[in-house]
């Protein structure tokens, strides 16, 4: 199965207080949730697996960060479970002009 961009920005939207981009908006807000390509593997034949980073943009504040971390994972992992294998979930940190902002980052894979 090919997953493609569209089909992770739609699945992402099913999730209430999520909306799904197919690139990175330009201003993004809490909620806000994109894919970005990560590694091609070689899988039997020419078949490939894909590795996507899924990043959605948290609130800013620690606390409140933390909080929608806990009321929204398992929603993404069921909405993403379709289109792909969630492997890892994590919070990062976005370097953006000189201020950290902060993402959940979901690692899933494709085939």
């Amino acid at each position: 199965m090919n997953v493609t961009r569209s089909d992770i920005k739609s699945a992402l939207s099913t999730v209430d207080g999520v909306t799904g981009f197919e690139y990175k908006p330009t201003t993004p807000r809490p909620g806000d949730a994109w894919p970005l390509l990560g590694a091609l593997e070689r899988a039997d034949g020419f078949a490939f697996y894909v590795t996507w980073r899924v990043l959605v943009f948290l609130p800013q504040d620690e606390r409140a960060a933390s909080d929608w971390v806990d009321a929204h994972y398992g929603d993404l992992v069921d909405a993403l479970e379709p289109v792909g294998f969630v492997d890892r979930i994590e919070p990062v940190a976005l370097g953006a002009s000189g201020t950290d902002q902060y993402a959940l980052q979901i690692t899933m894979r494709s085939e």
